[in-house]
């Protein structure tokens, strides 16, 4: 697919724009680099293929590149879902090498990870990314309504397992 000189620079200055971002949220729910290396590249093909690629400087093209990415992260989980039910439940899944961070962070992220996918994906677009509710729900393929309540619940989660994680670790101290 070639697109005119103008096309091809609109969708550089877009790529340059939103090329770092779109890796950090593969990888932040992918953590195999190398599927999330394939799920970037997915993600920038299927942009480029869609209405949306012809206009990549269009007002909503980044919330709908999110969402192309969302569906690509979902579609490998179902894929990954699939394999192991094929594959011995012996087998693990090749563990990413975390780089280590403080406490606050460590603790951040295991509170993060007793959320569900979902909850994980709307909370990092909507706080990480910076995105609007409206934006959200157009990515995520929900009511804005659906967002506010899904936010919320998610949020007073997170904050429930943080603070049941601060007083754990304060027993643990005494």
């Amino acid at each position: 697919m070639t697109l005119p000189a103008s096309g091809a620079d609109d969708f550089e200055r877009f790529y340059e724009a939103t090329a770092a971002s779109i890796r950090a949220y593969i990888l932040r729910h992918c953590w195999d680099r190398g599927a999330a290396d394939d799920l970037f590249q997915i993600t920038y093909v299927k942009f480029l293929k869609s209405r949306m690629g012809g206009t990549p400087l269009a007002p909503k093209a980044r919330a709908y590149l999110y969402r192309i990415a969302s569906n690509a992260i979902k579609d490998h989980g179902r894929k990954q879902t699939r394999l192991r039910r094929v594959e011995s439940p012996m087998q693990d899944i090749p563990a990413v090498a975390r780089e280590p961070c403080a406490d606050e962070g460590i603790a951040l992220r295991s509170a993060l990870r007793s959320l569900s996918k979902r909850e994980q994906q709307l909370l990092w677009i909507l706080y990480a990314e910076g995105f609007s509710h409206k934006e959200a729900a157009s990515i995520m393929g929900v009511s804005s309504g659906s967002v506010r309540v899904m936010a919320f619940r998610a949020r007073k989660k997170l904050a429930r397992r943080l603070a049941s994680m601060a007083g754990t670790e304060k027993k643990a101290r005494k």
